[in-house]
């Protein structure tokens, strides 16, 4: 991107239809801390109700319509179903990003400014291969971010693009964000050859972006999302502590589990189907 902003990855945002629910789901399999508790806020979309909590080092946002308000987080759930709405990003200066965005022909939306000095604006997920990305600039970048201590227990370790193209989608987060540390360059996965898989660090937070391969497989699931929901926000992945037990609990809680294996490298995973999940394909490793 550009010298004069920096960027801080902030959270994932869930949209659902009841925040009390989905938070609950999570917190019972899941070692939550809650940031903000349950907060009205008006922006140029619309009002919504949100709560935030940190998990595993990250955080996770959980938002919803106000009651009897058809607004645009139950126009997403109509159209997606519940699920990831947005990665938000924090910045110390809106303007020279947006502008350079809206230079290059990149979509902005739902720009807004606020009196205290913040001011938040969206790229469209019709720019940014389906994910919808918020920016908010805060006035006070620059002060201390109090974060929980790590705890052991879990690390949110990515969040997961399905994409046509890799070298496309990772030029396009390289230009515009901010890239922090090297990572992996476009490999066919390790487990069963079954995906072309790359990740990257962009500003603080890791990235991975997943492709079909140019051969034909038995299993693409990659193709197959892209064909139902086109590119975008795929899953969540989180290395968790409480490994078995986790497992043990969700399947006597009668939560769909699929996925469950060990790769070359003897790591177990499994993944919490999203119809179980609030629409979140939630991976789960034992890498703690």
């Amino acid at each position: 991107m550009t010298e004069t902003v920096r960027m801080r990855f902030d959270h994932v945002s869930f949209a659902v239809r009841s925040i009390d629910r989905a938070v609950e789901f999570f917190s019972r399999y899941f070692p939550m801390k809650e940031r903000n508790p349950k907060t009205r806020d008006d922006q140029v979309s619309g009002a919504f109700y949100w709560q935030d909590f940190w998990l595993g080092g990250f955080v996770v946002e959980f938002i919803e319509d106000l009651p009897g308000n058809a607004g645009f987080v139950g126009k997403f759930i109509d159209k997606h179903g519940e699920g990831m709405h947005h990665l938000s990003i924090e910045v110390d200066h809106l303007r020279p990003l947006t502008a350079r965005l809206k230079r290059d022909g990149i979509r902005v939306v739902d720009e807004q400014e606020y009196s205290a000095g913040s001011a938040t604006a969206f790229i469209s997920p019709r720019s940014a291969f389906g994910a919808l990305i918020q920016f908010w600039q805060v006035p006070d970048f620059d002060a201390p971010h109090p974060r929980p201590a790590p705890d052991g227990l879990a690390h949110f370790d990515h969040v997961s693009l399905a994409v046509k193209e890799i070298n496309r989608a990772s030029s396009f987060f390289t230009r515009y964000f901010t890239p922090t540390a090297p990572g992996r360059e476009p490999h066919l996965s390790n487990s069963e050859g079954n995906f072309i898989i790359a990740n990257m660090e962009v500003a603080g937070f890791k990235l991975e972006f997943i492709q079909s391969p140019p051969h034909q497989v038995s299993n693409d699931f990659v193709a197959r999302f892209i064909a139902r929901h086109g590119e975008g926000l795929h899953h969540i992945s989180i290395d968790l502590k409480d490994f078995d037990s986790t497992l043990g609990r969700l399947k006597r809680d009668g939560v769909r589990v699929v996925e469950e294996k060990r790769n070359r490298r003897g790591e177990r995973q499994f993944f919490i189907s999203p119809r179980d999940a609030f629409g979140v394909l939630v991976q789960v490793w034992d890498g703690l």
